[in-house]
């Protein structure tokens, strides 16, 4: 098994963070080209600290790969909340549950950054922490699925207590409000 190669960072990784935020606000919140930015930072940064144009060009690629990636998942969950609407929380939970699993499978099927179309190779941690996610991802299927039984049983129940308490309340007589209490819960004597 091939051993993972280990991160270097770049020239930006190695700024202060308020300079690398200063990067990102120039470039998203007010639209700067590299160059502008580039200018902008020859203002505040010492010559040999200034990032080269290609360095700060690949960075601002990854902002920007970043932002439109959140935006992307934004307008997904705003979509899926408008499905989902009212009262939708297990289903929003199932909803969440297949995101994860449908993440974790393009894990596993995507290729290396190599560019030579190989697999991603995990590392025995990388394989464990993948392993219990795919084991919570049951159990959260499973007691989601507990959870709605649950939660429609006692809403039976309820409902039959009422019809029950509406019926002797009308007048009818306790056997009558007891079979009315056992056919909502369908259940036979």
């Amino acid at each position: 098994m091939r051993k993972p190669r280990r991160h270097t960072p770049s020239t930006i990784d190695r700024l202060d963070p308020e300079i690398r935020d200063l990067i990102g606000k120039l470039r998203i919140d007010r639209g700067f080209t590299i160059d502008e930015i580039r200018a902008a930072l020859e203002k505040v940064l010492a010559a040999e600290h200034l990032p080269s144009r290609s360095a700060l060009g690949r960075h601002v690629k990854s902002i920007e790969e970043v932002g439109a990636q959140l935006r992307q998942a934004r307008e997904v969950a705003e979509a899926l909340i408008a499905q989902v609407g009212e009262g939708g929380e297990d289903r929003l939970l199932e909803l969440n549950i297949e995101l994860l699993s449908t993440s974790v499978l393009r894990l596993l099927t995507a290729t290396n950054d190599e560019g030579d179309g190989q697999p991603v190779t995990l590392d025995p941690m990388q394989s464990m922490l993948v392993s219990k996610t795919i084991q919570q991802l049951v159990s959260a299927r499973k007691a989601n699925a507990e959870l709605v039984v649950k939660t429609r049983e006692a809403a039976i129940k309820a409902a039959a207590g009422k019809a029950r308490d509406a019926a002797k309340t009308r007048g009818l007589g306790k056997d009558t409000a007891d079979w009315i209490y056992r056919e909502v819960l369908g259940v036979e004597v």
